[in-house]
Order: structure tokens, then sequence, then C-alpha cells
């Protein structure tokens, strides 16, 4: 686990809350607490106490008796508060103060968060409150609030597998900080009681939230879906707190600082795991169902995944971490890789040598006899560290002159990720995230333009003969199932597409002979228009005809499968028996390019937004069955990617998290 110490040193401006965790259940013999902060508890509790924001509902007492000698008596206090910030009626903090005889011994925080009330813009509402639900939401699920697939369906990374597609729906309950800041009061039940009042509260606030459903087949389209919809989960990502620890690592050497640690990280991970959680996948994220019945409720604890660590990796990280604190100015990943250059020279190459440099010195030391085989303390071999790297020369040479380098296609890290896999995962990472500032992140993906050429080279090099259809335009767009028009535009974006055009052409329609109240009627549609050329539709007839038209030419390249680009449309325009040539016209009056844009920036608009991850789930509502039954792919919903490729970027695209005009 990461060292929080280094890590908060610098935060600046930009301090963020943490998690901390405790033992109540006596699982260890020191006297850490849990958490991933060395924060100082009093600046904790006055950040997230503005004047503003915490406003106190819902006030709860309760009592805690500690049968020490003396008996003590704990006082525990619950209350609700609204989150600081704008907008936020997507989150309620939950918020738990324990006194004894008037002093605070233990505080807590959790977060109810409404995940369906901002699934459109789930990482960069997630990303604002606090780093932890900013860790969670960037490494847990994707941009739209569904657990990563990796963490569902990867042999390794999927962990025991008792998670499956139910933690995509429905609200949240994250258990962000429980603290229990007198040491004597450590190990007395009194956590375990915490966290047992607040899952409580979770579920009676939930209880209270949730529709009677008297309406679910119309609103989210069945009873199943509605169930889904409302159905809770549990969040918690253990840590401990490293300013408890520190102590005791001072002057130790690097064998018994990571015995230390290692044994304050399981002893938090076995506290929630008593209270009934259990790890997503192979993450670091731990969930809990309130289904009595789930699956999760009869895994026993002794039978949780628990993700492999490389001892001699982790050892050389506290052996340079001493050296770091004995002088600051250590460079400690130059140290790293001087170790890494003396041990394993052709894997020290690979990550420092450009890809021209690398190959010639694979080239060179090609007749020897030891190195190539190797792999580093994480498992890595030399095709895991060219492809991350993204060297496609290196590459191609290691599998075309290392005997039996083919074999290591199929070799896994201690990730359990082949070299492909490793690939994917940071191209992934490249398209959809970009880290600035004290730990903030920014949702990018709606400005991914494509893999590199050299990432192209590189996953065609790997997927080799297995490429399952995935053509060189599939692997730089990103598609996954191998059918994409183009390489981005997926059956199912197609068919939301196709769906937003036949209706607006049909809808358009009504009024057409009335220019004045066809264009106010239509205002909505035709706001991407030039306002002289909205001022001629009023008037021409032919305009608005050939406008109408410009919907259903885009709905025949795309049935057509074809990308529904402005020289497509022109084509379609040209080729086809219309007479009279309204769309001619229409396109010579706005001119191609913008005529075109105008049409089928509202198709992507209005298809975003009738979407069900992206949107509200009208089209899916409506195309049932029709949509469920097309294949799935990475580039699903991911609307403004597809209409800047197709030509259509909105003006203002760089400026997130907003896309369209």
């Amino acid at each position: 686990m990461e060292n929080d110490g280094e890590k908060m040193a610098g935060k600046g401006a930009h301090k963020r809350s943490r998690m901390d965790f405790e033992d109540d259940n006596g699982l260890t013999e020191d006297d850490s607490e849990y958490s991933r902060s060395d924060e100082d508890e009093e600046g904790w509790w006055t950040e997230n106490e503005s004047e503003d924001s915490n406003v106190e509902q819902e006030i709860e007492e309760h009592e805690y008796t500690i049968s020490d000698d003396p008996t003590r008596t704990i006082k525990i206090r619950l209350s609700l508060t609204d989150e600081g910030f704008s907008e936020s009626k997507w989150i309620k903090n939950f918020v738990a103060e324990c006194t004894c005889d008037g002093v605070t011994v233990a505080n807590a925080l959790a977060r109810y968060i409404h995940r369906e009330d901002i699934r459109p813009e789930f990482w960069e509402r997630m990303e604002e409150p606090s780093e932890e639900t900013c860790d969670v939401a960037f490494d847990i699920f994707d941009r739209y609030g569904t657990v990563q697939a990796k963490y569902k369906d990867h042999p390794v990374q999927r962990g025991t597998g008792i998670w499956g597609n139910e933690i995509d729906h429905g609200p949240l309950f994250l258990l962000e900080k429980l603290h229990v800041t007198a040491l004597e009061l450590r190990r007395k039940g009194l956590g375990c009681k915490v966290v047992s009042l607040l899952l409580e509260k979770a579920k009676r606030f939930h209880q209270h939230e949730r529709p009677d459903g008297e309406d679910a087949d119309l609103i989210y389209g069945s009873d199943e879906a509605f169930e889904r919809a409302w159905t809770l989960h549990a969040l918690v990502r253990p840590g401990y707190l490293t300013a408890d620890t520190k102590p005791q690592l001072k002057g130790k050497p690097a064998e018994e600082r990571l015995i230390t640690k290692n044994r304050s990280e399981s002893a938090a991970i076995d506290f929630w795991r008593s209270c009934g959680f259990r790890r997503i996948g192979a993450s670091r994220c731990f969930a809990l169902s309130f289904d009595l019945q789930h699956q999760s409720r009869a895994f026993a604890a002794a039978c949780d995944f628990e993700p492999r660590r490389s001892n001699a990796e982790d050892l050389e990280d506290e052996e340079l971490e001493i050296l770091y604190d004995a002088d600051p100015w250590t460079t400690v990943k130059e140290l790293k890789m001087e170790r890494l250059r003396d041990l394993l020279p052709l894997h020290h190459a690979s990550l420092t040598l450009t890809d021209e440099e690398l190959r010639a010195f694979f080239i060179t030391h090609a007749d020897d006899k030891i190195g190539w085989n190797q792999v580093t303390k994480s498992e890595a071999t030399l095709l895991h560290l060219t492809a991350c790297e993204i060297k496609p020369l290196s590459t191609q040479w290691l599998l075309e002159n290392v005997p039996r380098a083919d074999t290591w296609k199929a070799a896994r890290d201690i990730d359990g990720l082949t070299p492909l896999e490793v690939l994917q995962e940071k191209l992934e990472k490249m398209r959809t995230r970009k880290f600035y500032g004290f730990f903030r992140v920014l949702n990018i993906s709606d400005r991914f333009e494509g893999n590199s050429e050299a990432a192209v080279s590189c996953l065609s090099l790997l997927f080799g003969q297995d490429t399952l259809g995935l053509n060189k335009a599939c692997l730089r767009y990103g598609c996954t199932c191998g059918d994409c028009v183009g390489g981005f535009i997926s059956a199912r974006m197609r068919s939301s597409l196709t769906f937003q055009g036949e209706l607006t052409y049909d809808l358009m329609q009504e009024g057409i002979d009335d220019g004045s109240f066809w264009v106010e009627d239509n205002d909505y549609i035709i706001i991407h228009l030039n306002a002289d050329v909205r001022q001629n539709l009023k008037s021409n007839k032919s305009l608005r005809r050939g406008f109408m038209n410009i919907f259903r030419l885009a709905v025949e390249c795309l049935k057509a499968n074809k990308v529904p680009s402005a020289e497509n449309l022109e084509w379609y325009s040209n080729n086809r028996s219309e007479w009279p040539p309204h769309s001619k016209n229409y396109l010579r009056r706005a001119g191609t390019q913008m005529g075109c844009w105008a049409v089928l920036r509202y198709m992507f608009k209005t298809a975003k937004d009738w979407d069900e991850k992206a949107g509200n789930g009208e089209c899916q509502l409506t195309l049932e069955k029709t949509w469920s039954d097309l294949p799935t792919c990475r580039n699903d919903h991911e609307f403004e990617f597809v209409a800047r490729v197709c030509g259509y970027g909105g003006v203002d695209c760089l400026s997130l998290p907003g896309w369209y005009m």
C-alpha cells in the first residue's frame, strides 16, 4: 500500500479528506489506526463543517457501553449534512461523533451518493467532494458510474467473482472516514458499533428516498429496472493512518518496517471484512450488499480474494524510503532505475531508451545468453515493458528474434495482466483522464482523437493472428467489438443515431407548409444553423424540406454502414433521385460542411440526451430488445468522441464538462 506521508505533504491549497480506519477486534497487536492519511484530525473536521453546508439534520443519539475498569459510556451522535458546494443534492454527508465525558473520542464520515442523478457526469461530480470520492470513482468505475469490466470478467482481476452488474446501478454509501482518536478505546468494539449505526441509518434514509414504484414500468421500463436503480450498496477502501505507524518505523530496518505496514494494512482489511465487506474483484475497494440473500453475505471472509504482492518490490521501496528519509534530496526513482540497470540491463533499457535506441541495444546484445527470459520484481517480461512503453520497433524485434518470445504474449505479471492487457489499460487511462494540480483528475474522454500510430502497431503485434476482426481503424479508435463502422461507430451507436434521425424527420413533418410556425416550433432543432439561414427557412419551403432530408440521408448512410461525414452525405444527396432537389438546395444555401454539421450535431446531442448512461435512457426504453440484442462495444456511449471523428465536434468541445453548444 502506498505511503501517504509524502503524498500529503504537498497538498497545499487543495486539501482533501481521506479515509481513517480503526481495528476494533484485536486483529493485530499494535495500536495503529487505519487510514490512508496522516492529516491533522482537527483540520479534517473543520474542512467538512463549513457554515453553509453543515446544518445538521435527522440527529440521532445512541450510547455504547465499554465494560472496562471503570465502565465507560460513549455517546454516539449521528447527523446528516449537505455538501458545501453548489448543486449538491446528489450527495448527503453522514457524520458520527463519539464523546466520553464531553470529550470527542471518535468520529466518522460517510456519503450517500445518488448515482443515477449524476451518471452522465459521474467522474466530474465525484472528483469534487474529496480525494477519496475521486479515487473511488476513477479506480473502480468508468465515466458513467459502471464498475470497470475487468473487475467483473477478467480471469484474474475479477477476483472471487461474487460481484457482478448489480453494483452498476443504484445509490452508493461510501464510508470515507472512521477514526477512534482515544487510544485506550481502540479494540473495544466502538468502531464496529459506529459502522453498524451508519449502515442502519443509511438503510432507513434509502427507504425514505426510494419511490413507491407505482409507475416503475413507465419511468424505468420494468419493475426489474426499477429495483436495479434503487438497490443500495456500501463501499469502503481500507487503509491505515500513517501518522500512527510512523513512530514504530523510526530507526527500524526495511524488513521490520515492511512487516509493520503490512500488518497495519491487513488489520484494516480484516476489520472491514468482519463488518461484512468483500473485495470488488482485485481492486482496493470493498462492497457490502444490503440484500441478505446476496452471495457475498454467505462468502467467508477467509475466502475473500487477496491480490498478489511482490515482497521483493515492496522491500526495495521500503529501503529507498529509508534513504529518502535520511536525505530528502535523494532521487528515489533514479536510485530504483540504477538498481534495475545493474540487475536487469535489458529491462532497464526498455524503460529508458527510445524505441530506435532500444532496438539497436537489443541487436547489440542478441547473443547474450542470460537476461532475455528474466522478469522484473513485478513479474513483467520484456514484452510487458516494450508494450507498456509503446515501442513497436522493439516489440517486433523481440517477437521475431528471441526464441519463445511469442509465448510471452500469454505471460501474466503480478497483477494478472498480459502484455496486451497492460498496453490496453495504459491506453484507456491515456484516453480518459489527465492528472493536474494537487491530486486533481480531469475527465478527457471527449477529447480522444484516436491512439497513436505507435500504439496501433503495438496492439497489432500483440493481437497477432487473434485480431477477431479488429482492423487498424478499430485498433486506433478503441473498438472492442470488431465491427465499428470506420473503427468508431458501433452497432449500438448507429442504432441510437438512426433512432433520433428517423424520429426527428417524422416530427418535423408537422406544419411544414407554414414557414413561421415551422421555424418557431422547431427552433430547438435548427439552433445550430446560422441566423440568416434560419430566417430563410421561414420563406423557403424547399430549404425546410432540404434541412429535414439531411436527417433521412444520415439514416441511410448509417444503415449502409457508412460514416455520416459531410462528404458522404453530399455524395448521397448528389446520387439519389430527388426532385425537386431540396437537399442540394439546402446544402448549397447553408454550405455543405455547416449544413451537415447543424443536423448531425443535433442528432448526436439528442442521442446522448436519450442514452441510458449519458442521458435519461429513453432510447433504450423505446427500442428495448432491438437494442439489447446488439453487440456491446467500448465506444457505445462515447457520443462526443464519435461526433468529433465524424467531423461534427462542438465549437466549445474543449471546455469540459459540457460538450455541446
